[in-house]
C-alpha cells in the first residue's frame, strides 16, 4: 500500500474516506427540470470510478421556491428530488465514494423573474450587484419559513442517501444577514453581531 499521505484514509466525523482526494461543490448545469437525472449522475459516478474518496454535488442546490436558481441548479425544495439523489448516491457508494451536497438560499443573488416569479428576499433592500435584484426585506414569517425550508431540504438529502451537507455562505442569504452593509433589519435579526448571526445559527 502506498505511503503517500494523499492516499491514506481520513476520518471526517461519521465518515471514513478511503483517501484524501475529493471533488468540491460546483454546478455543471446538468440538472433536467431541476433534478439530478442520468447525465448529472454519470458526471459524478465517473469520478467515483476513478477513485476519489468524496464528490460534492451542486453549486448550490436551492432550498426554497423564492430562491430560484440562476445556473440551472438542483431544486432541493421539491420532494421528487429524493429518488434522483438516491440513484446518484447509490452509484457513487458502489465505488466506495462518499457524496455530499451544497445547499443554499440565494437571497438577493437571484431575480424575481426566475422560477415561480416570487420576490427575491434579503435582510435589507440593497440592490445586488451581479443579478441586479431589489430584494424585499424579510419579515419574521419569511425567516421562519426559510429556516424550515433548510431543514426540509436537509431531510430530503438524507433520505436520498447523502453523507452530508454543506451550507453555502458567500454572497447568499446567510451572509447577507451577517454584514451591516446588507442587513438593515431591526429586532432580533439585525443590529448587533449576535443578532445578525441568529438566522444562520437557527438554520
Amino acid at each position: 500500500m502506498s505511503k503517500d499521505p494523499l492516499l491514506q484514509p481520513y476520518r471526517l466525523k461519521h465518515l471514513t474516506l478511503k483517501n484524501r482526494i475529493m471533488i468540491t461543490s460546483h454546478e455543471p448545469a446538468y440538472p433536467e427540470d431541476g433534478m439530478p437525472k442520468d447525465r448529472y449522475r454519470a458526471y459524478h459516478e465517473v469520478r467515483a470510478k476513478a477513485g476519489v474518496a468524496m464528490t460534492m454535488t451542486a453549486g448550490s442546490a436551492a432550498v426554497s421556491r423564492n430562491s430560484p436558481p440562476v445556473f440551472n441548479n438542483i431544486l432541493a425544495y421539491k420532494d421528487e428530488v429524493v429518488p434522483w439523489v438516491k440513484r446518484l448516491t447509490d452509484a457513487c457508494h458502489d465505488h466506495g465514494c462518499a457524496v455530499m451536497i451544497q445547499l443554499t438560499h440565494l437571497g438577493r443573488r437571484t431575480h424575481w423573474n426566475k422560477g415561480d416569479w416570487l420576490p427575491a428576499v434579503s435582510a435589507g433592500h440593497e440592490r445586488e450587484a451581479a443579478h441586479r435584484a431589489f430584494p424585499k426585506q424579510v419579515e419574521d414569517w419569511d425567516i421562519q419559513r426559510i429556516v424550515q425550508d433548510y431543514a426540509d431540504a436537509a431531510e430530503r438529502m438524507q433520505a436520498g442517501g447523502m453523507d452530508g451537507i454543506e451550507l453555502q455562505a458567500y454572497g447568499h442569504l446567510m451572509d447577507q444577514f451577517w454584514s451591516p452593509a446588507t442587513n438593515t433589519l431591526d429586532g432580533p435579526y439585525g443590529g448587533s453581531l449576535d443578532n445578525r448571526m441568529r438566522f444562520s445559527l437557527e438554520v
